[in-house]
């Protein structure tokens, strides 16, 4: 479930980066609430989803989204390098990453930005303790993380698979 424009839309958010981009529906969403000087980059390592995306892209006429093709973490880690800030971080890509990506996204968010986590309820799997699968577990764990971490004001929005919102203290 993508991000809502008017959940972005905000003075404060004029850089947002995006991890799992699949067809560009979410990335698309928010970049459009962007300001005209907004920038959205996007990170997915499927150039066959890139393309779509792309595509979408083009339709809306939309310039401010940069799409990078490679794994995210080697992404993230280039970001880092070169210092870079954002004001809104979403993730929605492999979930057994989940915890690096957040853990790298708490050195790339700004003060009071907000990270974004898509499908922490799971379909609801979290908390049927028969449901013991590889994901299921990962998200279980994961969970458990961000609760216990005392760098974010945290709440997790039970709308679709669920959202956590943080804001990095």
């Amino acid at each position: 479930m993508p991000i809502s424009p008017r959940a972005i839309r905000s003075p404060n958010i004029k850089k947002i980066l995006e991890i799992g981009s699949f067809t560009g529906f979410s990335a698309l969403s928010m970049a459009l609430a962007l300001p005209s000087d907004g920038l959205l980059i996007s990170l997915d390592k499927s150039s066959e989803f890139s393309i779509k995306a792309q595509s979408f892209y083009k339709k809306a006429n939309e310039k401010k989204i940069k799409q990078i093709i490679k794994p995210a973490i080697e992404s993230l880690k280039e970001l880092k390098d070169s210092s870079q800030k954002f004001d809104l971080i979403f993730i929605d890509a492999d979930k057994e990453n989940y915890l690096n990506y957040y853990e790298t996204c708490l050195e790339l968010i700004n003060k009071k930005g907000l990270i974004v986590i898509d499908n922490v309820l799971w379909h609801g799997e979290v908390i049927d303790d028969t449901k013991n699968d590889k994901f299921t577990n990962i998200i279980r764990e994961f969970n458990k993380h961000i609760k216990k971490d005392s760098r974010v004001v945290k709440n997790i929005i039970p709308i679709g698979d669920g959202f956590t919102i943080c804001i990095k203290k």
